[in-house]
């Protein structure tokens, strides 16, 4: 990995995953948003290191200043005890939903071969713990099982690398029913 973590401000990072880590933020609604704003929180805290695209590419939330692509999964409670990751989705395209955006076809059984490289590294995040780790997409892929229409894969002890636990969150100006209670001054 080419981005130096001593430089990523991880403490405002997870002050964003520890202000937007609640049930409404969460629900089928916004957790899209909270994926968002908390990516957009990495790249920003990266000190320049990390662009956000994850907002216009598929399967990369990131690029780096050499051109190099990263996916950031997160989930609460990610990483267990004996050193394994809980199972995480990589790609769901929810089959019989419409259509395939590039073939124009109806979306169908996904097989591991058809999955495509779009990252080098991934970033792991615990939104329990503040904790973060990363692999590579070949550790990924070798974990990989698909199920319809969709990929998981669960990372085992080894698989990745712990790059800070236990991080302190900065305590921010703002929570997330601030955040929704101005939302709800649009309407």
């Amino acid at each position: 990995m080419k981005i130096d973590f001593s430089r990523i401000n991880l403490e405002e990072f997870f002050g964003c995953v520890n202000a937007t880590n609640t049930k409404q933020l969460k629900s089928n609604v916004f957790k899209t948003f909270r994926t968002y704003l908390q990516e957009k929180s990495f790249a920003k805290w990266s000190d320049g290191q990390l662009s956000y695209v994850g907002d216009c590419e598929d399967g990369k939330d990131f690029v780096d200043n050499y051109g190099i692509f990263y996916e950031m999964k997160g989930s609460l409670g990610l990483f267990n005890k004996n050193g394994s990751c809980k199972r995480v989705v990589l790609i769901n395209k929810r089959p019989g939903k419409g259509k395939d955006k590039e073939e124009g076809e109806e979306v169908k059984e996904l097989k591991k071969e058809d999955l495509q490289k779009t990252f080098e590294h991934m970033l792991l995040v615990d939104t329990k713990s503040m904790s973060i780790g990363y692999t590579d997409w070949d550790t990924v892929y070798s974990r990989v099982e698909c199920v319809g229409a969709g990929a998981t894969f669960k990372l085992e002890k080894g698989d990745y690398q712990i790059l800070a636990s236990n991080v302190i969150p900065t305590k921010k100006q703002i929570d997330a029913s601030q955040l929704l209670n101005m939302i709800e001054e649009i309407l």
